[in-house]
């Protein structure tokens, strides 16, 4: 059972069964290991189905585990500690999978307050705020490296229970696109940037110096010429990004990274050989689809001549559309995770939760269904395949791809440029591509697309 006092267990169950918040249920009853095993064994299973536990069809996920675990300890050649292990192992999953059932209307109200606070904030903070949504159009990843168990975190509401970005992330992102732009830009549009994230994000001393943030992207002399002018060597920011929420109801689903050689990886071995064993690593994440709402506020306005309010509510608009569409949020960017489309996609489900609240903002079109098997794998694989866990059930479905120009554009839109740049036979990704159940797959694809491995 879950480690808990026994007043708490009273209260929730012994399995906390009765709670039916994800966050609480996550961060606070998670499985251990090594909890209640005899004989110092462990539960191997015991952060994926922690993970599980928390995702959408989680209760049937698990159920499938119990029931798969049942049948192989009933296999006809089977250790007698070997039996006794999955038949333990299949009674934990089966008590994991009993979680109360999070209530749908409670999320559709919190997306409709969502909804609602952004109208709220715009007719209370006129002229002093900027506020859009935006569609994931991929897996988000968000405080991966936080929570109980390790790599595995994601922010959750601690009232409602549901997927958010911190105001943090937000800032932080938005931070990174300025000065990134700032960096690229010349002349006088280079100063009139620096100046703004400069009174937008606020800074310290050592963002000015050459290797500070700003000094790397402005220059040291202009940074420390547009300090002077604000009148301070330390200055807080006049922008608060607002955390994110969302605005239509939240998938979570069960992820995970699964290196195929763990002893390469770790330095143990020379080579990156197909004899070693998988380990997979488990995380939630929040499925592409669902809106969130993102507000910048002004909580004053800067004394510096030149710049008004709405300079800079439509700079940090920019910066911020910018920064969710192309960089991305939270974890794993650079795989395809966390990017977003403008606007809400997707019709709404609910109305506000109360009589006379603001109306949901008019939603776009949902795109159109994809015109052809090379557009459908796209939309089903794209920032899937920057490792090698789903090769599996990917690669046969691209060598299925009947059309060789469909074929190269497909695998163009799916395979990370990085990979394709390091097209060579001891790189790992490579390896797995042309190896295992699917390397038939892989190997015919290269062949058709006349690719050779150097």
């Amino acid at each position: 059972m879950i480690p808990m006092s026994p007043d708490v267990r009273r209260l929730v169950g012994d399995w906390a069964e009765q709670v039916d918040n994800r966050s609480l249920l996550y961060e606070k009853y998670a499985l251990p290991k090594a909890w209640g095993v005899e004989d110092g064994g462990k539960l191997d299973n015991a952060g994926r189905w922690s993970v599980l536990r928390i995702v959408t069809r989680g209760s049937d996920l698990l159920r499938n585990d119990a029931e798969r675990l049942r049948r192989e300890a009933g296999g006809r050649n089977v250790q007698l500690h070997v039996r006794q292990r999955k038949e333990r192992d299949a009674v934990v999953a089966e008590k994991m999978a009993k979680v109360a059932q999070f209530d749908r209307n409670f999320t559709q109200a919190a997306n409709a307050n969502a909804t609602r606070f952004l109208a709220d904030l715009s007719k209370s903070y006129s002229g002093r705020v900027v506020t859009f949504e935006a569609t994931l159009g991929a897996r988000l990843l968000v405080n991966l490296a936080g929570g109980v168990i390790e790599n595995a975190g994601i922010a959750l509401d601690r009232c409602f229970g549901l997927p958010f970005i911190p105001g943090s992330a937000v800032k932080g992102i938005a931070r990174a696109q300025a000065l990134w732009e700032i960096h690229d830009a010349q002349g006088e549009d280079k100063a009139r940037l620096l100046r703004l994230a400069m009174l937008l994000f606020g800074y310290g001393a050592n963002d000015l110096k050459p290797g500070g943030d700003f000094g790397w992207a402005g220059g040291a002399a202009a940074a420390s010429r547009i300090a002077d002018e604000i009148g301070n060597q330390d200055y807080k920011g006049c922008a608060c990004f607002l955390p994110a929420y969302p605005t239509t109801p939240p998938e979570l689903v069960v992820d995970m990274v699964n290196p195929h050689y763990p002893e390469y990886y770790r330095g143990r071995r020379a080579k990156a050989e197909d004899n070693e064993s998988p380990i997979p690593n488990y995380f939630p994440a929040v499925e592409a689809g669902s809106s969130f709402g993102f507000a910048v506020l002004l909580n004053r306005f800067p004394k510096c001549d030149g710049v008004s309010a709405d300079d800079l509510l439509n700079q940090a608009r920019q910066w911020l559309e910018r920064a969710v569409t192309r960089k991305g949020v939270g974890a794993k960017t650079a795989a395809g995770y966390g990017w977003f489309e403008l606007g809400r996609k997707t019709a709404p489900s609910t109305q506000p939760a109360t009589a006379g609240a603001s109306s949901p903002p008019a939603t776009i079109a949902a795109p159109t269904p994809p015109s052809s098997p090379a557009d459908a794998f796209i939309a089903k694989w794209r920032g899937k395949l920057a490792t090698t866990g789903n090769f599996a059930a990917a690669l046969p479905e691209l060598a299925a791809l009947a059309d060789d120009a469909e074929l190269k554009r497909a695998f163009e839109a799916v395979i990370p440029e990085n990979e394709r740049r390091r097209f060579r036979k001891n790189n790992p990704y490579w390896q797995s591509f042309t190896s295992g159940r699917h390397g038939e797959a892989g190997k015919k694809i290269l062949a058709r697309l006349g690719l050779k491995l150097t």
